[in-house]
């Protein structure tokens, strides 16, 4: 890989360690002060719906400059947004739409930039390479990251320990931007296209785009789900801290081995592996949401994830390598976004609306069900690409 790739990779890294010290714990911030599962969805839904309008306007600085700009951008209001956690404390409740919508722009910003990039600093030939490192590097990160945080916070009282962690992850950022100035792209002086962004962009692209929406049901909403069943079950961040860090070393582990075992001509047999086996993984929790209901689909989520997201993450910037669409990445990374996002507001809206009139108290149960089997539609979308083998 390229220097610039590598360079990729250590900004990747560092990202996931900063967000995996307090990310987790914003979530557990609010539900100690809440106790609500509303509040808490609430936030992560103003996440979702302004992150795709982010992407827009990450999406026109890429075009006009270049995708480095607006990766220093991403990083800028990453630093905001911990600047105001660290203002805000113990009125962060108050402010959960104001806190949510700024990290659904510092998102937009960031993941626009990175996939951007990612396409420029990669080819065909090292794409899956490039994004089992990134598994790997991110999935150690992943690991070290909630258990430090934890640590942090259980042994400083009166949410003081909260505020280690988010000034940690503040200083992370600033060294990010600085990072970031060793990166150098061109300029490309181009117009964003607005009909490739709302367009359906050819059968392979289309298929792969219904793929994302039913993706983005479970995504990261399972993930913040989860780490909130674990607290409340435990009543400890560092149980919390401790699952996070096994399950993310096993991960790691499994993104290498998914590198090693799956070939371009295995990634469906991969897909389908891992997708039907992340579905027996969260129908433990549709038996019974308990500790070891969730350890066991937190191990095995952890093995399986990585012959899913792998083949599928490459799958994409191959669509557009081989239609020849390169000049168009950005457009068709913003539809992307689009789609995934549409997904993700959907499960949350419907996750607030259950727990708003629905007085089950299975309600979770059902709902973990219905997210936790939604790649297997994905998977029926994928299935029809044909370029898989290639």
């Amino acid at each position: 890989m390229s220097k610039k790739a590598k360079i990729l990779l250590l900004i990747s890294g560092l990202f996931t360690l900063s967000m995996g010290l307090s990310n987790v714990f914003v979530n557990i911030f609010l539900w100690k002060k809440s106790n609500d599962f509303i509040i808490i969805a609430k936030y992560n839904l103003m996440h979702y719906i302004f992150l795709p309008a982010s992407y827009i306007a990450a999406g026109w600085i890429s075009k006009r400059k270049n995708g480095i700009l607006s990766l220093r951008l991403g990083i800028g209001f990453f630093i905001l947004f911990f600047m105001s956690i660290l203002l805000l404390k113990n009125d962060l409740v108050k402010y959960i739409y104001p806190i949510g919508i700024l990290y659904g722009i510092a998102a937009g910003f960031y993941w626009l930039a990175f996939q951007v990039l990612a396409f420029d600093f990669t080819s065909l030939n090292n794409r899956d390479t490039f994004n089992g490192l990134n598994g790997c590097i991110c999935g150690v990160a992943s690991a070290i990251a909630p258990f430090t945080g934890a640590y942090i916070i259980e042994k400083n009282q009166n949410s003081f320990g909260y505020v280690i962690v988010f000034a940690i992850s503040l200083s992370l950022f600033v060294v990010l931007i600085l990072i970031s100035l060793t990166l150098h792209s061109e300029h490309y002086g181009d117009k964003l296209n607005f009909k490739t962004i709302f367009s359906k962009n050819g059968f392979e692209w289309s298929n792969y785009i219904k793929s994302t929406t039913a993706w983005g049901l479970r995504d990261v909403v399972i993930l913040f789900l989860i780490s909130i069943l674990v607290y409340k079950t435990t009543g400890s961040e560092m149980a919390l801290g401790k699952l996070s860090m096994i399950a993310y070393l096993i991960s790691s582990g499994a993104y290498v081995l998914e590198q090693r075992l799956i070939k371009p001509k295995r990634r469906v047999f991969s897909m389908g592996l891992g997708s039907i086996l992340m579905f027996i993984a969260v129908f433990g929790l549709f038996t019974k949401i308990s500790y070891t209901t969730l350890v066991i689909y937190m191990i095995l989520d952890a093995i399986f994830l990585p012959f899913f997201i792998v083949p599928v993450s490459s799958a994409s910037f191959n669509i557009l390598s081989r239609s020849h669409e390169e000049k168009m990445r950005t457009e068709y990374m913003i539809n992307r976004e689009f789609a995934l996002n549409i997904g993700r507001i959907v499960s949350t809206s419907l996750l607030i609306i259950i727990l708003t009139f629905v007085k089950n108290k299975r309600v979770l149960n059902y709902f973990l069900l219905f997210i936790g089997s939604s790649q297997l539609i994905s998977l029926y979308f994928l299935k029809k690409i044909k370029t898989w083998g290639e």
